[in-house]
């Protein structure tokens, strides 16, 4: 039996309480926060908690591909992998200041907690993408919502 029919809202497949970078995250400690939570993307929220932008894995590797002005593209993608401590790390290789606010989409996709599920699909089929923030009525996280969550709201 499906979970999802025209009644279903976002606060009823949300994943709640979620991981959020911030516009001064690292590209280390962005790629760290992926890997310990095991996601591919988050909300970018600013000093107050507020969703300004959101980050994913894409946008990570397509910057670490650009490389920097003083930099070729493998430079930064060792900024990530270097393995050890912060101080050791900043030892061999110096870290770039490359921050989330270089590279986050600005303009999240969000959408209220009673958003039809219906309606969120067909945004986010619309807008190519693959998770929308939902947000109380301040623009504070409640929680994402994937297409893969999504998916998981039909019968298997």
């Amino acid at each position: 039996m499906s979970k999802i029919n025209t009644y279903t809202i976002a606060s009823e497949i949300v994943t709640p309480e979620p991981v959020c970078a911030e516009p001064a995250t690292t590209i280390r400690q962005l790629a760290r926060l992926f890997e310990k939570n095991e996601i591919s993307g988050c909300p970018v929220v600013d000093q107050v908690g507020k969703v300004i932008g959101v980050v994913s894995k894409t946008d990570l590797i397509r910057r670490c591909s650009e490389g920097t002005a003083d930099q070729p593209p493998g430079y930064l993608f060792e900024v990530i992998c270097e393995q050890g401590g912060e101080d050791d790390a900043a030892e061999v290789i110096p870290k770039p200041l490359i921050c989330v606010q270089d590279f986050m989409s600005g303009d999240p996709v969000t959408v209220g907690p009673s958003t039809p599920v219906a309606k969120i699909a067909a945004i986010m089929f619309k807008s190519h993408i693959h998770r929308v923030v939902v947000v109380d009525e301040e623009k504070f996280p409640l929680g994402v919502i994937t297409s893969l969550d999504l998916l998981a709201t039909y019968p298997q």
